[in-house]
């Protein structure tokens, strides 16, 4: 019975066998995380709705109370897309973070934009171009290894092709 059970330890204490079990269970406990995320994400979204609802039904309402409460919802929906995203190709998609940002920016922007001095303006317009360079700069500019193919060479043109040969020389001063 011990021969057993120090086989079974052994084989428990495998380097390999350790990394991959720990691994597993904590990417188990992640998946647990980023579902109860999901669920967070949807009572906010619900809640988002429901204070629209109200807004709507209010008598007095003015439209411009109730944009940032739109805005919000679709920044919700937004983190709730991100989530779903790292569920299903476990990773997390910076382009779809800066425009959430860009949404965020522009929420607080108009509902704060009255009280702006004209130094927050500046600030506002430089964090807004540094958002749009993280959007478009890895996008377009940078090739991803994903879609990098080397290009072959086109068959329609043709070349001359050079080729050196070894010319045996004469002998200039023999008669």
């Amino acid at each position: 019975m011990t021969d057993k059970l120090k086989k079974r330890f052994k084989s428990l204490i495998e380097p390999y066998k350790i990394h991959q079990k720990l691994g597993d269970f904590l990417e188990f406990l992640e998946d647990i995380i980023v579902l109860i995320l999901l669920f967070l994400l949807f009572l906010l979204s619900i809640y988002a709705l429901y204070d629209i609802y109200l807004g709507l039904t209010q008598e007095k309402v003015k439209v411009y109370d109730l944009i940032p409460k739109f805005i919000y919802l679709f920044i919700l929906i937004e983190l709730f897309r991100l989530t779903i995203v790292y569920l299903k190709e476990r990773r997390i998609d910076t382009s779809l973070i800066v425009k959430t940002t860009l949404i965020a920016v522009l929420r607080e922007i108009i509902i704060k934009a009255p009280h702006f001095k004209p130094l927050d303006y500046v600030g506002i317009g430089f964090l807004t171009l540094i958002l749009a360079l993280m959007y478009y700069v890895p996008k377009y500019i940078f090739v991803s290894e994903a879609k990098f193919e080397l290009k072959k060479k086109p068959t329609g043109i043709k070349t001359k092709r050079v080729v050196k040969t070894k010319k045996k020389e004469k002998n200039k001063f023999s008669v």
